[in-house]
C-alpha cells in the first residue's frame, strides 16, 4: 500500500456530498490537484509537513519500504487488502490530518462492490483507488481476467460504487479505451499511469522521452475532457523523476494534477521528502499566470530591478507607477537596507524620459552642516550669481532629498511653501524662482503601515512637510511583508551579485522555513550578507538550518527577530485576507494543516 500526497493550486478541500470532495476556490482559477505516494507513516507525516494534501494507501509503496521494487506488489507473496487495510488504520488514520484514499482489487473470491464501498466509508477513508489493478498486466492477461468477471470494467464498477457511497475516487489506466470507460462511468480522478517509475537504484530504464509522454497525456486528457469535463486527468510514474520533468510535462501538456510514487520514498536518500513534496508543489504553482495586469506591471518593473509578485509588492508597483507618470513631488519611505535606486529610477525614467539621466542627491545626513544643504538646495548669496539653486536648476530631471526630516524645522518649512507654491524666493534677493525639478524625499525611517504621519512626526518632519507630502507618499514594502517574494529575491539576487545560482533546490525545505520565519530587520542588506556567506564552492546537499541560523542571528543579536509559527501564520492570513487556500500555498502546507493549526493556536474565534 502507498499513500500518496496531495498538494493543491488555488484549491479548497470541504465536506460536500462526497468526502474530501475537491472545489474550486473563490477565484475560480483552474485547479491543480498532486497526490503522493509513499509508504510508512512516518514518512506519511513528513510529506504532510512538506505540504501534502493527500494520502494514497496502496501496496507498492509498502513493499517498498520493505526492500522490494514497487512492482513486486503484482507477485503472488501477500494477499494486498491484508497489507494494506492495517498500515493505512494504525500508520496514516492514526496519526494523519490530511484524506487518505485506500488501494482496492478486485481479485478475491467473494466480491461485493457496494459492501466494499460501505466498508471503506466506514473506516474513515475519503476514498478509494483501483491497485493493484489488471492494468499492469498484458493485454491478454486482462482480457482472461474480464472473462472470469475481474477485469477492469469491474474496477470501474467498484470504484463508481465507492462514489455512489459518498467519497472520492482516483482510477489508473494504461490505455486511451480504459481512460474512456471511466470517463463514461463519471469517476472523479483518471490517472494515466506511464509505467514503472525510471531512477534510483531499483527504478527501470527510461524508455519514452518527456514530449513523447507529455503527446500521449495531451491526446487522452483531451479524449477524457470530453467526455466528462468535470473528471481531473491526472498522470504518474514513467520518464517523470524530478520536479523539473513535471515542470517540462506542464508546458506540454494541460493535465490536472501529478501522482508521485518512487519519486517520494525510494529515490531521495539524503533528500528530505519535505524538500521534495515543496519541489512538485512548487512546480504547480509556476502554472498560475498573472492576470494581465499584473503580468504588465511585473514586466515594467523589472526593467528598474524589481523582483516578486507578492500581493504587497504588486499594489506598490500600482502606485509607483502611477506616480512615476506625474510630476508632483514624492515622499519616499525606505527602511534602512531597502536600496532607493530603483523607486528613483522609475520615477525619473517615466516622469519625463527626456530628463531620466540628469538626477541629483543632496544628502542632508552626509554634509557637515544643515546649513550646507540649505544653500545647495535654495541657494547662497554668495554664489548665486555662478551656481543655481538645485530647486530651480532646470537641468536636474530628478532632485532626490536624502534625510529631510535632519533639516532645521525652518528649513523644512520653506521647503513644504516652495513645493506648495511652486515658486521659491533666492536668498538676499527679491527674484521669485520656480521650482524646476521633481523633487523626491527619501527617508529612511521605519514607517508601520497605517500610522505613517505620526512615526514621521516623530522622527523629527515637519508638520507642514508632512501635510503638503500627504498622498504623495510612498512606501517600500519591506522585506518581512514579502515574504512571499523571499526565495525569487534570493534566487535574483545571487545571480546578479554573485553569478552563482541558489533557488528553492539550493537549500533545503527546513532552511527555507528559517528564512521566511526570520523578520530581516536589515531587508535586502542583510539578506545579501547572509547569501554572501553561504556562497563558496559546489555543494552536496542543500542548505540545512545548522548551517544558517547563525547568519541570521548574528545579524539579529537575539531571538526577538525570528517569528514563531503562529506569528507567521497569523501574517500570512493578514497578507492574504484571510483566505486560508492562499495562505496556506504562502506557508507551503496544506490548507487541512493549516486548518488544524489554526485551531491549535486558538485563531478561529
Amino acid at each position: 500500500m502507498r499513500p500518496g500526497v496531495g498538494v493543491f493550486g488555488p484549491a479548497c478541500i470541504q465536506r460536500t456530498r462526497r468526502s474530501w470532495e475537491v472545489a474550486v476556490d473563490c477565484d475560480r482559477r483552474k485547479i491543480w490537484i498532486s497526490y503522493r505516494c509513499i509508504g510508512s507513516g512516518n514518512t506519511a507525516l513528513a510529506a504532510e509537513r512538506g505540504g501534502a494534501a493527500f494520502l494514497l494507501a496502496i501496496s507498492a509503496g509498502r513493499l517498498r519500504n520493505m526492500g522490494a521494487p514497487s512492482i513486486a506488489c503484482m507477485l503472488p507473496i501477500f494477499d494486498a487488502r491484508t497489507l494494506t487495510d492495517g498500515f493505512a488504520r494504525e500508520e496514516l488514520l492514526a496519526q494523519c490530518g490530511v484524506p487518505i484514499l485506500l488501494g482496492v482489487n478486485v481479485w478475491g473470491p467473494r466480491f461485493d462492490p457496494v459492501a466494499e464501498a460501505d466498508s471503506i466509508r466506514h473506516a474513515g477513508f475519503a476514498g478509494a483507488v483501483n491497485f493493484p489493478s489488471c492494468m499492469h498486466f498484458s493485454r491478454p492477461m486482462q482480457q482472461i481476467l474480464a472473462r472470469a468477471g475481474r477485469g477492469i470494467e469491474i474496477e470501474v464498477e467498484q470504484l463508481r460504487a465507492a462514489q455512489d457511497a459518498g467519497l472520492t475516487s482516483m482510477f489508473y489506466c494504461a490505455t486511451r479505451t480504459q481512460a474512456r470507460l471511466a470517463a463514461d462511468a463519471g469517476l472523479d480522478h483518471i490517472c494515466l499511469n506511464l509505467g514503472w517509475n525510471v531512477g534510483g537504484a531499483l527504478g527501470h530504464r527510461r524508455r519514452a522521452t518527456i514530449e513523447e509522454v507529455a503527446t500521449v497525456a495531451r491526446e487522452i486528457g483531451r479524449l477524457v475532457k470530453r467526455i466528462n469535463p468535470d473528471t481531473r486527468f491526472l498522470l504518474e510514474g514513467g520518464p517523470i523523476a524530478t520536479a523539473e520533468d513535471l515542470g517540462r510535462i506542464l508546458a506540454l501538456a494541460p493535465i490536472d494534477g501529478y501522482v508521485g510514487g518512487s519519486t517520494f520514498d525510494r529515490m531521495p536518500l539524503e533528500v528530505s521528502v519535505a524538500d521534495q513534496v515543496d519541489a512538485f508543489r512548487q512546480a504547480s504553482k509556476r502554472r498560475a499566470a498573472l492576470d494581465n495586469e499584473s503580468a504588465g506591471l511585473v514586466s515594467w518593473s523589472q526593467r528598474f530591478g524589481f523582483v516578486g509578485r507578492s500581493k504587497a509588492h504588486l499594489d506598490f508597483l500600482r502606485r509607483l507607477r502611477t506616480m512615476a507618470g506625474a510630476s508632483d513631488a514624492v515622499l519616499l519611505l525606505a527602511e534602512p537596507g531597502l536600496g532607493p535606486m530603483p523607486v528613483l529610477q522609475a520615477l525619473s525614467g517615466l516622469a519625463d524620459p527626456a530628463r531620466a539621466q540628469g538626477m541629483l542627491h543632496v544628502d542632508v545626513a552626509g554634509e557637515d552642516f544643515p546649513a550646507r544643504a540649505r544653500s545647495i538646495l535654495f541657494g547662497h548669496p554668495d554664489t548665486l550669481a555662478k551656481r543655481r539653486p538645485a530647486l530651480a536648476d532646470s537641468e536636474v530631471g530628478l532632485l532626490v532629498i536624502h534625510a529631510p526630516h535632519r533639516l532645521p524645522g525652518a528649513t523644512q518649512r520653506r521647503l513644504a511653501r516652495a513645493l506648495r507654491d511652486g515658486v521659491f524666493r533666492a536668498p538676499g534677493t527679491r527674484r521669485t524662482l520656480p521650482v524646476a525639478p521633481r523633487v523626491v524625499l527619501v527617508c529612511d525611517i521605519p514607517v508601520m503601515a497605517g500610522r505613517v504621519e505620526e512615526d514621521l512626526l516623530g522622527a523629527g518632519l515637519e508638520a507642514d512637510l508632512v501635510t503638503h507630502m500627504a498622498g504623495w507618499t510612498l512606501r517600500v514594502p519591506p522585506l518581512r511583508e514579502r515574504i512571499d517574494d523571499l526565495m525569487a529575491i534570493v534566487s535574483a539576487r545571487a545571480a546578479d551579485s554573485l553569478s552563482t545560482s541558489m533557488d528553492r533546490s539550493f537549500f533545503s525545505f527546513a532552511a527555507i522555513q528559517c528564512l521566511q520565519a526570520h523578520l530581516w530587520p536589515g531587508n535586502e542588506a542583510e539578506l545579501r550578507s547572509v547569501l554572501g556567506a553561504l556562497a563558496g564552492p559546489l555543494r552536496s546537499e542543500p542548505v540545512q538550518p545548522a548551517e544558517l541560523l547563525p547568519l541570521l542571528r548574528q545579524k539579529s543579536g537575539a531571538d526577538g527577530n525570528v517569528r514563531t509559527e503562529k506569528d507567521r501564520i497569523v501574517d500570512a492570513l493578514w497578507r492574504h485576507g484571510f483566505n486560508r487556500t492562499r495562505a496556506a500555498q504562502a506557508l507551503g502546507m496544506s490548507r487541512k494543516t493549516l486548518y488544524n493549526k489554526i485551531k491549535r493556536f486558538g485563531l478561529s474565534g
